[in-house]
């Protein structure tokens, strides 16, 4: 476990974050010097971009009053715990602000390096794959799906009498983009054309397959379980 406090905020880090950020960065296969760096380069644009989401969270629950904020870094992503109640106005502005930074960010950082390349080839490998996690993965985020933030919007925007509703609904869209993540071309070229229309250069690309198939085949599970009453998996629960 890491520790320690940024802008007031305590973070944990699990081990289990820079394990799997190191998977989905091709660890498995990475043997020579510049494979490692490579994949180093991509775990510290994994991690900025995760901080940055939750930072989101956190800097808006602490606007709301809630000057009680953790956040976790934990195996499939990352938490901003507080501990007071909140409205739905509130909850939709928390849920919308983390992955709403977290594409500013990668829209800032993209723009530049179009502009303007690096000196350091391990900084373009970095900030390159910052700005395809930054803007890609908060987009998947965004689709409504509990618990990712879509969701959670979307939970927030029907009420709480709507929750068969907002369940349904994640399961549908998740066990779309479980299907989808086989079909590589499409899924390469859905990110290659949402890049061309916001003029970004650079040569990263989130990738689907087995693993992208994993995660949302068990949140569309995870969500019918729910809508059954029966138990869930607990850390599928988490933002």
């Amino acid at each position: 476990m890491l520790r320690f406090t940024l802008f007031g905020f305590p973070i944990l880090i699990h081990w289990m974050f820079w394990l799997n950020s190191a998977l989905m960065g091709g660890a498995l296969t990475a043997s020579s010097p510049e494979q490692l760096r490579s994949l180093l380069a991509w775990v510290v644009a994994v991690f900025l971009s995760i901080l940055i989401h939750e930072m989101g969270h956190a800097l808006t629950m602490r606007n709301f009053g809630d000057h009680r904020v953790g956040i976790v870094l934990y195996a499939f992503g990352g938490l901003a715990q507080g501990s007071q109640l909140r409205t739905r106005r509130e909850d939709f502005l928390v849920s919308a602000a983390g992955p709403g930074l977290q594409i500013l960010a990668g829209l800032a950082v993209g723009w530049s390096i179009s502009l303007w390349r690096p000196p350091s080839l391990w900084l373009y490998q970095m900030l390159d794959g910052f700005t395809v996690v930054s803007i890609f993965w908060a987009l998947l985020n965004l689709v409504p799906i509990l618990p990712l933030d879509g969701g959670r919007l979307c939970q927030a925007y029907l009420g709480p009498a709507k929750q068969r509703q907002v369940l349904a609904i994640s399961i549908v869209c998740a066990g779309v983009l479980a299907l989808l993540s086989f079909e590589r071309d499409l899924w390469l070229g859905l990110q290659n054309g949402v890049l061309r229309l916001l003029e970004i250069r650079v040569g990263n690309r989130v990738g689907g397959g087995i693993f992208t198939l994993l995660i949302f085949g068990m949140l569309a599970w995870n969500n019918w379980k729910q809508l059954r009453n029966e138990p869930q998996i607990p850390w599928m629960n988490a933002r």
